[in-house]
């Protein structure tokens, strides 16, 4: 359902014309996006939450992290809205998930398969590498560098868990 603010806002005293093909393109946008909303709201708080765990960008983690879950909070709305916007037909799930398989080609499953896995091995990095630069006895800033690394490993191990058992709850 369109807001009546949003509907004044995109009135116009011109008609405007709507093309088959665009039109299409922008359906299967929109339940692209919905799938993204969906499903891709895991890919995004894992991907924070590796990149976090490398000490690498603690800004955009943070950022990724909580850019999942405003998608997953406030996407299906927003999709919905320009969906009305746009004229196109309603989205579903259905077209959602099919669109979502002919561009990415591997289900959500298997992509956040394939996320937990090298969320694993960056886990498992951070922690050798952090035990590493602790254990160095050349210099306090490697130790506490180190204590770091190993801390946000230990940190990400109980939410990569989840995903391992996940399947089977």
């Amino acid at each position: 359902m369109v807001s009546p603010i949003i509907a004044l806002m995109v009135q116009s005293p011109f008609e405007i014309p709507t093309y088959g093909p665009w039109m299409d393109l922008a359906g299967l946008m929109l339940n692209v996006l919905l799938a993204l909303v969906i499903r891709g709201y895991l890919m995004l708080v894992l991907l924070g939450f590796m990149i976090y765990v490398t000490g690498l960008s603690d800004g955009l983690g943070k950022t990724l992290v909580i850019m999942g879950v405003a998608i997953y909070i406030l996407g299906p709305y927003v999709l919905d809205t320009f969906a009305g916007i746009i004229g196109t037909e309603p989205i579903n799930l259905d077209r959602a998930t099919s669109a979502w398989l002919s561009l990415i080609g591997m289900t959500d499953a298997e992509l956040v398969f394939l996320l937990v896995t090298i969320g694993d091995i960056v886990a498992a990095v951070c922690i050798l590498s952090g035990a590493i630069m602790y254990f160095t006895p050349l210099s306090g800033d490697l130790k506490g560098r180190g204590q770091s690394l190993i801390v946000r490993a230990l940190l990400f191990a109980p939410i990569l868990a989840f995903f391992h058992i996940a399947p089977w709850i």
